[in-house]
């Protein structure tokens, strides 16, 4: 009977267990070095990380615990094979970065939990920025609930991509569970 119990309990822990994935698109005629990290307040954390390699017309995902905050993801360009010395977006740590990016200079997607109460309740939090940055890459980021932002070296408004610290016009959210889907040379 006991065991019973533990099993309905994990159970539901399990079914309780959300993410939101972030799939890479490389639509160039050149490899990108897509990464993922973590670093909330500025702060690196390893806790989440990951990198490889996409040649060109690949596709790969990586997925996110929805309570996560200060997730940032980026292409990087230029690379040996195991993500280091790259022309863009380089970081400490070779394919997989250790720094969260915070030193990769080029434009990022930005993805944090939120709770906005009434208006909404849980979602994910995101956005593309190039605050401080380089845009290296068109980028389109879009969620599987229908959204989608377009930052290009030529054309990348406001309302798309911060540009600025409180350009709040870039932020977008979603429901908890989504597919954001990060396409290089969008």
């Amino acid at each position: 009977m006991k065991f019973a119990a533990v099993v309905a309990v994990l159970a539901g822990a399990v079914s309780t267990a959300s993410a939101f994935t972030i799939h890479f698109q490389n639509n160039c005629n050149f490899a990108v070095w897509p990464a993922v990290g973590k670093a909330p307040n500025g702060q690196p954390d390893t806790s989440v990380a990951y990198g490889t390699k996409l040649n060109p017309g690949a596709s790969s995902s990586f997925g996110v615990d929805d309570h996560q905050v200060g997730i940032r993801a980026w292409g990087r360009t230029g690379c040996h094979d195991d993500g280091t010395n790259c022309a863009t977006g380089g970081c400490v740590g070779g394919l997989t970065c250790t720094d969260a990016g915070l030193n990769s200079g080029v434009i990022v997607s930005e993805f944090g939990y939120g709770n906005f109460g009434q208006y909404g309740g849980e979602r994910t939090s995101w956005d593309l920025s190039h605050v401080n940055l380089a845009i290296n890459l068109n980028t389109r980021l879009s969620s599987s609930d229908g959204q989608s932002v377009l930052c290009q070296q030529n054309n990348c408004p406001d309302d798309q991509a911060y540009s600025y610290t409180n350009d709040y016009a870039a932020d977008r959210n979603s429901p908890l569970g989504q597919t954001f889907t990060h396409t290089f040379c969008a």
